[in-house]
């Protein structure tokens, strides 16, 4: 266990510095989309822009955590699968779901210490003051990821079908940018995926607030969305892990 563990980790590293253009222009990218967001909202809200520049940093950022953890566990499986590997990892000595966690929890370490940083230097250079109290960070961070994973899980067990789901990634990529950077005051939108932990982070942001001087219904509705997406990723992945043991295509692509 402990093995796969910290193999899980080694791997990821050594494909970042072999692979080390594509991360490097992986980052740039995403700095670039991001001054489109910024200058489009500068230009569509004028001289009430400098109210928005905190949401928009803040929800930006969170997108991106978002789509690390969703697209982390169905772009392994197609990458598995598309070496040929996918079939292996289910007959190895470690369950298949063990190896997925473990590669998950890899995935966040290694974008948080990446996506943090950038977040603060994304402020800096718009000339904004995150005030961050780690503790309260690290906490909606990983709530908001573990729904994120949901989601994951779920394209996850369609792409052990289909193999290949790109486009239907990148339909779930944009419609959760848009959720992401509007507020709606509904229960059923702020149990939405990463919503309420979105906006509990802006709140930090702006107005520097603390895990424990958040109210209590923000804490449940942020631990129900958590749990609920959670617990839908794992039952729908099973039912396509059964359906594809049954139809023998673990093996092929």
């Amino acid at each position: 266990m402990v093995n796969a563990f910290v193999a899980n980790f080694k791997k990821n590293f050594i494909e970042m510095r072999r692979y080390f253009f594509d991360t490097v222009s992986s980052f740039i990218i995403l700095f670039i989309i991001f001054y489109l967001i910024f200058f489009g909202y500068m230009v569509a809200s004028g001289p009430n822009f400098g109210d928005t520049i905190d949401g928009i940093i803040v929800s930006y950022f969170m997108w991106i955590m978002f789509l690390a953890s969703f697209q982390g566990v169905s772009d392994w499986i197609s990458q598995e699968a598309e070496r040929g590997t996918l079939e292996q990892l289910f007959m190895s000595p470690v369950r298949f779901e063990f190896q997925m966690i473990f590669h998950v929890i890899s995935d966040f370490c290694i974008n948080v210490l990446m996506i943090v940083p950038l977040m603060y230097l994304a402020a800096f250079t718009t000339g904004r003051t995150l005030n961050f109290d780690l503790f309260t960070l690290l906490y909606l961070i990983i709530l908001g990821s573990i729904s994120a994973v949901g989601v994951g899980l779920i394209l996850g067990g369609i792409a052990l079908i289909f193999k290949k789901i790109s486009s239907l990634i990148q339909i779930c990529t944009f419609a959760f940018l848009a959720i992401l950077m509007f507020e709606v005051d509904a229960l059923w939108f702020e149990l939405l995926p990463m919503v309420k932990a979105t906006g509990m982070m802006r709140s930090m942001a702006v107005t520097g607030t603390k895990f424990y001087q958040f109210p209590v219904q923000d804490h449940v509705i942020l631990w129900i969305s958590a749990a609920l997406f959670l617990l839908l990723g794992i039952i729908i992945f099973r039912g396509f892990e059964k359906r594809a043991m049954v139809k023998g295509t673990l093996g092929q692509y």
